[in-house]
């Protein structure tokens, strides 16, 4: 247990963190609403966050090594809720456009100054198992944060309030530690070639994760908000818990199974399982009570918010133990380019007549070219020896470090060949 209290303090800041920006996932769709904005105009303003995410985490390990854990982790706290503060005064889409993009900057730094410290405080032996429970805690988090506003109109502040109270108490644990900072090693630059290393099937969950799954989350409240006008935040948080405990609770089981079989196999099931729902979802818009959407929205979280880590799990079978913090940071930046793209495609499509309802039907071909990709990945590459592959561990997309986290704590010795240096496939069978 000594271990879990050294990053109890550390666990706890970054909650504080997602709780607050689980509010923000609802609050601001509601609100960018209720000013007149398109559904497009929504998917603009999610993408901006993704943008300033993908940036923040590009530049986060020299900030955090330059001027430490906890002055990185502070200042970007700071500029995080001066940014919620903000959007409470001033209701422009396009000032928040800035402001989200502010804030998606800041969220990478402080994501990579707690779990490189988290990791640095944690025995290699305890890692995998330290950092599954923390974003088993994180994912708990995002789905409390929300509760806080369920009876908030969309143009009350007090959403906004809540983010920004959440986020300055965030600073206070990581403030409170007694563990000394850890120094950042030296990144080898992220590049090209160290992307195309990456198993093709790997790339492409992180792509469809990133594509799809934030399109959805961005478009979800207004889903919810067609279904019941009258309803308002609470029928959005309502949905958007849902989604969020359906990827919770098949997180590990899948992960876990994935261990005994091919873990591409089980990407495609997860796939099957999310574009199931996505269908369901768009045929029964409006045509069904609201409890059984609410289902069928935790039945696509379960399916959709669950394969990414199976798919980062397969990634690290293929690849040599020191190259996993590379492959994990292309992945990062695969997810990231797609969280940029998918909340704009998606709030076109919102635009058109086929409405809300319509982004399901969007987001379903990703995830059926998802599960072909895999199951033909199945066909042209083998399963890795038993020896090659390493106990499912829990990645998220959060900072470019938990790979080098994760993955530091791999044994030496382990030798797979990545998936790119496996003997060329005949010419019909060409990569997906």
């Amino acid at each position: 247990m000594t271990v879990y209290r050294n990053v109890a303090s550390l666990i706890l800041a970054v909650m504080l963190l997602q709780a607050a920006a689980g509010i923000l996932s609802v609050s601001t769709p509601l609100a960018l609403d209720h000013m007149g904005a398109s559904a497009l105009g929504v998917g603009a303003v999610a993408a901006t966050f993704s943008a300033g995410f993908m940036l923040g985490a590009w530049y986060a390990p020299d900030i955090v090594r330059q001027i430490g854990h906890i002055r990185a982790y502070s200042a970007s706290a700071a500029i995080y809720a001066a940014g919620i503060l903000a959007m409470a005064l001033a209701f422009d889409a396009v000032g928040w456009s800035v402001f989200r993009f502010f804030q998606g900057a800041a969220s990478a730094i402080m994501f990579t100054a707690a779990e490189s410290w988290i990791a640095d405080s944690t025995p290699r032996s305890k890692r995998g198992g330290v950092m599954g429970l923390y974003q088993l805690l994180l994912k708990l988090a995002i789905c409390g944060g929300p509760l806080l506003i369920v009876d908030h109109a969309p143009e009350d502040t007090k959403p906004f309030i809540w983010a920004g109270l959440l986020m300055v108490l965030a600073v206070v644990p990581l403030c409170a530690t007694r563990r000394a900072q850890p120094v950042l090693p030296d990144r080898e630059a992220l590049s090209l070639g160290s992307m195309l290393k990456t198993p093709p099937a790997a790339l492409m969950g992180a792509l469809i994760a990133g594509l799809c799954n934030t399109g959805v989350t961005s478009q979800m409240p207004l889903y919810a908000l067609d279904l019941q006008p009258g309803a308002g935040s609470a029928s959005a948080a309502t949905l958007y818990i849902a989604a969020m405990i359906g990827g919770t609770v098949t997180q590990w089981p899948a992960g876990l199974i994935s261990d005994k079989v091919d873990r591409r196999l089980i990407v495609a099931a997860l796939a099957a399982i999310a574009l199931g729902a996505c269908v369901a979802l768009y045929l029964t818009a409006g045509k069904v009570s609201f409890s059984i959407t609410v289902l069928l929205a935790a039945l696509w979280g379960a399916g959709a918010l669950s394969f990414y880590s199976v798919s980062a799990a397969h990634a690290t079978d293929r690849t040599e133990a020191g190259q996993i913090a590379q492959v994990m940071s292309g992945m990062l930046f695969v997810w990231a380019g797609g969280s940029v793209l998918g909340p704009i495609l998606t709030g076109a499509v919102a635009d058109t007549q086929a409405g809300q309802p319509g982004v399901f039907a969007a987001v379903a071909i990703g995830y059926f070219v998802l599960l072909a990709s895999n199951l033909w990945r199945l066909v042209v590459r083998e399963r890795p020896d038993q020896a090659q592959r390493s106990p499912f561990k829990w990645f998220g997309q959060t900072s470019v470090v938990q790979g080098q986290a994760v993955g530091e704590g791999e044994p030496a010795t382990k030798t797979a060949e990545p998936e790119a240096a496996a003997p060329p496939a005949a010419p019909s069978e060409k990569p997906v």
